[in-house]
């Protein structure tokens, strides 16, 4: 009986197969944004399709966060495996330029997948005097959340081409929109694609009117933000957006660890891109979620995505080559 005993301790310890352990579903974790908003909606029904399609190899936890400067803060720090991000915190990640980052660059970050565009986008009560960007000097601004990469940058634009709001109302874009239609805020500034839930409910009660940008100040934004991309916010994007209103766009990204493997950067990358009927099922924005659109990332990305663009013959530019 002893001898059975020993023979079955050193079969176990020379990794006999009928003594292995059964692989476990690698924990990955997925920073999306506030709740009510779209990257909170979007992250976690990527997660969800992730979940689904790779079951049995990975577990993606969708993680409610600040959005996402907090959520480079998190994949930079090692808190986080991969989450959704815009490319102006992006580049301010980069360069190591805004508060959050310390005056520390990014290092840990790379990009992924791209997910959707956003339009600058720009609402004021119907009865509001703000009738273009320029008349908001003497007026109260919503900004968003403080400290978030649309508020930093744009304090420092507005301040550069001479604007000058009364204040500036931080918040996130819910409780912005609730300030709107009580008279506490003039116009609310925000990214994002329509129809977005803040607005859409505004409007259920409240008639707006959107503002649009000047050739010249579509111009000076793009042209001193690389991030930042001449555009328009399409008619009926919303009940008061009856024609096509000249804005901007940036993008909105996935972005991963660079210390998750080839192996699983190539996966998730592959699967979210060979499964687009379900993403555009979460979500009609994610019709731009495609390889053709890597391109529009500004930091570098992944070996992972980048074994894959080569897989399908598509070509990646050296500034996005780490």
């Amino acid at each position: 009986m002893k001898k059975i005993v020993v023979l079955l301790l050193v079969a176990m310890a020379l990794g006999n197969p009928l003594f292995a352990k059964k692989d476990k579903a690698a924990k990955l974790s997925f920073g999306t944004g506030s709740t009510g908003g779209n990257f909170y909606l979007i992250g976690g029904g990527l997660a969800t399709i992730l979940n689904s399609k790779l079951s049995g190899k990975y577990v993606f936890t969708a993680e409610e966060t600040g959005g996402g400067t907090a959520n480079l803060a998190m994949i930079e720090s090692g808190d986080l495996d991969l989450g959704i991000a815009m490319t102006s915190s992006l580049s301010e990640g980069l360069n190591g330029t805004a508060k959050w980052t310390n005056g520390k660059p990014m290092k840990n970050v790379r990009g992924l997948v791209p997910l959707y565009p956003s339009f600058m986008t720009m609402y004021v009560l119907e009865n509001n005097s703000i009738k273009k960007l320029s008349d908001i000097n003497g007026k109260i601004v919503g900004l968003g959340s403080k400290g978030a990469a649309m508020d930093g940058v744009l304090r420092t634009a507005f301040d550069k081409m001479g604007l000058k709001p009364a204040s500036i109302f931080n918040d996130g874009h819910g409780a912005t929109a609730t300030a709107v239609s009580q008279g506490q805020v003039d116009i609310a500034v925000l990214f994002s694609y329509p129809p977005f839930a803040a607005i859409t409910q505004l409007e259920a009660t409240k008639k707006l009117r959107f503002i649009g940008l000047t050739a010249d100040e579509q111009k000076y934004l793009s042209d001193n933000y690389s991030f930042y991309s001449a555009d328009v916010l399409p008619a009926g994007s919303y009940q008061g957006v009856t024609e096509d209103i000249p804005t901007i766009s940036e993008w909105n990204m996935l972005v991963v660890s660079k210390k998750l493997s080839v192996n699983d950067a190539y996966t998730i990358a592959k699967t979210l891109f060979e499964n687009n009927p379900e993403l555009l099922a979460l979500h009609k924005s994610l019709i731009y979620c495609d390889p053709k659109y890597e391109k529009s990332f500004n930091v570098p990305l992944h070996p992972g995505v980048i074994k894959y663009l080569k897989e399908k013959g598509i070509d990646v530019p050296k500034s996005l080559i780490p």
